[in-house]
């Protein structure tokens, strides 16, 4: 999950990322200004909203070539990955925010985020690993 068209290549899977779900715009302000106390900048972390960010998801991998419509649907048969991508989407669908942190392995990094974050009620909050996902919201 990132700005820039390089950043786009996260997908379809963002690893070393957390992710948070905000259903209106307070929660995603308040989310903003935590990630920013928590040292995340503007540029530490990307926004996500409206059809031209779903069609960034790629929920069927199809813009990302072939790996990207294979890695879908290995999601697909042996994890809950593409159910959490087509829930990421219909949040979008529904005007709401995705905010993803690139965060890396740093663990401390992950931990600052997932709590600024938290703090702001996300409705979803998780962790893209190397090899799972993990759920951050409790």
């Amino acid at each position: 999950m990132a700005g820039g068209a390089s950043d786009s290549d996260r997908f379809p899977y963002p690893s070393g990322t957390v992710v948070a779900v905000f259903l209106d715009d307070a929660a995603l302000g308040a989310g903003r200004e935590r990630l920013e106390q928590a040292g995340f900048g503007p540029n530490g972390y990307v926004v996500l909203r409206g059809e031209q960010d779903l069609a960034r998801m790629d929920v069927e991998g199809k813009a990302h070539g072939f790996g990207g419509t294979v890695i879908r649907k290995l999601q697909a048969v042996l994890s809950d990955d593409a159910d959490r991508v087509r829930d990421y989407a219909d949040h979008l669908r529904a005007g709401h925010a995705l905010v993803g942190v690139t965060v890396g392995e740093d663990e401390a990094a992950k931990q600052r985020a997932a709590d600024a974050l938290r703090a702001a009620g996300p409705e979803v909050l998780d962790y893209y690993a190397e090899n799972y996902v993990e759920d951050l919201a409790g």
